[in-house]
């Protein structure tokens, strides 16, 4: 029994450990930013920019990657502080089917389109961008927090049993969290820095519509809905089969004990 208790112990505690690195992982890119003064001397008439952060390091909180990181080590850190203290009502909201989907949800989409960007950016560097040392700093935390961290998630998704539950009212939180974060980058891009800047193509029309050769504002909003439409479905689509595969994984081990 005692040692069925030391060996929780160790593995909460390794759970509190992954949480942090995850965390500091953050906020070391935040803030080791530096100001690019080097980039306007070479645009000095540039007033719109999407992709690199060239505008504060408060704009790494804009990254969707940044957030699942973020939504992701608070998990870790959570549960295990349940787990060691027994805080019963936490430790059920984390195991909730909704809430470790949505978690999961984000690390696979920010994994397969990270993935995705880099083999289709005709340059993959995956963080290396030179031959110096904090180039190969970064190519290490994009490494660590894109696909280490994703395959502790998936570990963590498949093993930690969850239960059913009546509140499906968390279903509907994704649906509320795209959609702010949306807004609040939208607006912070717009208004919040020197130049109008967006961690991803997605928040500008006029940007999405050159992609297809498109020059009309009217319709290059209109592709830019269609896009984010197809992007929330794909979304709820994964989300909802992990919430599914989360029940029924309940009714197995029920079946199987």
């Amino acid at each position: 029994m005692a040692q069925k208790s030391a060996k929780k112990i160790i593995y909460n505690i390794l759970m509190i450990l992954c949480g942090l690195v995850g965390l500091w992982l953050f906020l070391s890119h935040m803030l080791h930013f530096s100001f690019p003064d080097y980039f306007y001397t070479n645009y000095p008439s540039l007033d719109f920019y999407y992709g690199t952060n060239v505008v504060s390091m408060w704009a790494d909180l804009s990254f969707f990657t940044y957030h699942t990181l973020i939504f992701f080590s608070l998990w870790c850190i959570l549960y295990a502080i349940s787990n060691l203290f027994n805080f019963k009502k936490l430790n059920t909201f984390l195991i909730n089917p909704y809430v470790m989907s949505f978690v999961f949800t984000n690390y696979v989409v920010t994994v397969v389109l990270y993935t995705l960007f880099e083999l289709t950016s005709g340059n993959i560097t995956f963080g290396l961008y030179a031959n110096v040392p904090p180039a190969y700093h970064n190519l290490g935390t994009n490494i660590i927090s894109h696909y280490v961290y994703f395959i502790f998630a998936l570990i963590l998704f498949l093993k930690v049993k969850s239960y059913k539950t009546k509140n499906r009212g968390l279903g509907l939180f994704p649906i509320c969290y795209l959609l702010l974060y949306y807004i609040i980058v939208k607006l912070t891009g717009k208004f919040a820095y020197n130049i109008e800047w967006y961690p991803y193509i997605i928040f500008d029309a006029t940007s999405i519509g050159k992609i297809f050769g498109v020059t009309n504002y009217v319709a290059c909003v209109f592709i830019l809905i269609s896009f984010l439409l197809f992007i929330g479905v794909v979304y709820m689509l994964l989300y909802r089969s992990f919430v599914n595969f989360k029940i029924k994984q309940i009714d197995t081990t029920k079946n199987t004990t």
